[in-house]
């Protein structure tokens, strides 16, 4: 993602892209999906190790917020819950529809 100079988070359109090397975090997401139910796990942490998954986080909160993002803690406390679900399910779409295309 690029670092504004106010070192605030700015994906580009293509950082939110999945690509095929994303196919590759599936065994990241199953721990962060199973992170969820941990009140104490570092869910930024997790979120963070999943770079396409971090990107469309830190825009959907860049565009709720007129506040800088700073990290992707700060992100996560600005889309909530149901914002990084959201984004999450929309990653697992997106993974499911570009493994089936190139399964064709």
């Amino acid at each position: 993602m690029r670092i504004r100079s106010t070192n605030s988070l700015r994906p580009g359109p293509d950082e939110c892209r999945v690509r095929p090397e994303h196919l590759k975090e599936l065994q990241k997401i199953q721990d962060l999906l199973i992170a969820l139910n941990d009140p104490y796990a570092n869910i930024g942490r997790l979120v963070g190790a999943i770079p396409v998954l971090a990107a469309r986080c830190a825009k959907r909160a860049s565009t709720r917020s007129k506040l800088d993002i700073l990290s992707i803690d700060h992100a996560l406390t600005l889309i909530g819950n149901k914002g990084l679900e959201s984004e999450l399910l929309t990653l697992l779409e997106d993974l499911t529809v570009l493994k089936s295309e190139q399964e064709e």
